[in-house]
């Protein structure tokens, strides 16, 4: 797959191009995506086009917590098959640019769109000014089709970025991998923890979450870990939290004790996927008790898979 990120300086030729926000690639996402993978089969290049820069960052100064961090939505949209993902510069420029301007210069002229996909409730350029009604008007001047997709609704409800992340505030896991279409997930290198598992001869991998991504609230989870270079999944407990019984109370971490593995995973890349709260983080008398506790919320997610053949 072809990756731009933080230029303008692109030329491509014959593309269809989805266009939009991105943060999640939920199941209304996806939509899109499938759209585009129909075009593909008909000749066209495929593209993703979005932000390098959440635009509501920028737009309100306060930095906007994401579902996925860049490097998860890349290998995601890989793994959807997409030729190209374009995550453009959101600057003061283009935050005023003007919905003819971003189509006529983006758009046609460097991108090469002959087929636009979007969602009904699409906006851009200077003051979302520019809709699925402006592209449709423009279409025939510049050389382009315009395939708009309803939004998807689910129990009653249209799905968005918004809405998800409301349920991974809540601890709602088991709704967020209904509306994602996957299981909410958390990528990242190991790294070194305080080894406090080992006395007690249950090891976890350690990560540390990057500052923008979407945490669920501190407690325990049922998991399934993947890890780079090595087939298969490996069943897991997730902990989000600070660690209250041998910890400092302060430094958030994210400790998961991967099931039935006895290797060594430091600075081994692995995809945290969670799919059910178990419990809040408690404070436990000593290590023994710890223990205990993590071998109940072991059986308790063990059925969980099972019942749900994960």
């Amino acid at each position: 797959m072809i990756y731009f990120r933080g230029t303008k300086d692109i030329h491509l030729d014959h593309t269809v191009v989805a266009l939009g926000k991105f943060d999640g690639l939920h199941r209304g996402h996806q939509l899109l995506i499938n759209k585009l993978k129909e075009y593909g089969k008909k000749g066209f290049q495929t593209v993703v086009f979005t932000f390098d820069f959440h635009p509501m960052s920028l737009l309100t100064g306060k930095k906007q917590s994401l579902i996925y961090t860049k490097e998860e939505r890349l290998r995601i949209v890989e793994e959807m098959g997409i030729d190209v993902l374009i995550e453009y510069p959101f600057t003061q420029e283009t935050a005023h640019m003007m919905p003819e301007d971003f189509v006529r210069d983006v758009l046609v002229r460097d991108i090469g769109a002959k087929v636009i996909v979007v969602g009904d409730d699409f906006h851009f350029g200077y003051q979302r000014s520019g809709d699925v009604s402006f592209l449709k008007k423009h279409a025939a001047a510049y050389g382009y089709v315009v395939d708009n997709c309803e939004k998807l609704c689910v129990h009653g409800e249209e799905i968005s970025s918004t809405m998800i992340r409301g349920y991974i505030a809540e601890g709602r896991m088991e709704t967020v991998t209904e509306l994602l279409g996957r299981p909410y997930e958390i990528n990242g290198k190991v790294i070194p923890g305080k080894a406090n598992g080992r006395k007690v001869d249950m090891r976890t991998a350690n990560l540390a979450p990057d500052d923008i991504k979407l945490l669920p609230p501190e407690g325990v989870y049922a998991s399934v870990v993947q890890i780079e270079g090595m087939e298969g999944k490996y069943y897991a407990l997730t902990n989000i939290g600070r660690n209250p019984t041998v910890g400092d109370h302060n430094e958030l971490r994210i400790e998961t004790h991967v099931v039935e593995f006895s290797g060594d995973l430091y600075d081994r890349m692995i995809t945290v996927r969670i799919y059910q709260r178990l419990r809040d983080e408690h404070k436990f008398a000593s290590l023994e008790e710890v223990k205990a506790q993590v071998m109940k919320d072991q059986e308790k997610a063990m059925a969980y898979f099972k019942e749900h053949h994960i």
